[in-house]
């Protein structure tokens, strides 16, 4: 009758292969981890960084006139009422930080008050990102906002 015996190679032997299963699983588990970027253009947006800069820059100098509001059931995007007579294009993206799938925009299309209403029914509760961009007389701005919808 022959008894094996554990030693101190079994025991490294062991641990090894303990190692190793744990190293693999972490590394097949967080290979199959979505990772969701701000914008699927994140690396050109970086390149042209200074313009976003002095966009924001022009958007400030119009002063506190131009304002994104999340009130309850709708988000209120209001202007200066001297921007209704001027041509005027744009586009408010809203972003889902913790799911890309969920982003979406609309056209900017503001009314005789110099608002755009947006209702919040059909948009999914949480955290949201708004950038808001547009132009004016061949001048760009933008303006973002967080907030949570309830």
């Amino acid at each position: 009758m022959n008894k094996s015996k554990f030693n101190w190679g079994t025991g490294i032997l062991i641990s090894i292969i303990i190692f190793m299963v744990i190293t693999i699983s972490t590394v097949v588990f967080l290979m199959n981890q979505d990772v969701d970027l701000v914008a699927s253009d994140y690396y050109d947006r970086g390149i042209h960084h200074q313009e976003q800069i002095d966009k924001v820059n022009r958007t400030n100098a119009l002063g506190k006139e131009v304002q994104i509001i999340p009130e309850n059931g709708f988000v209120r995007f209001s202007f200066p009422k001297s921007i209704v007579q001027k041509v005027l294009s744009g586009k408010i993206q809203f972003y889902r930080p913790s799911d890309s799938k969920k982003d979406f925009s609309f056209a900017l299309s503001i009314d005789t008050s110099a608002q755009q209403i947006i209702s919040t029914d059909k948009i999914d509760k949480g955290y949201w990102k708004v950038e808001l961009s547009w132009k004016q007389d061949s001048i760009e701005y933008y303006k973002e906002s967080s907030f949570v919808i309830n």
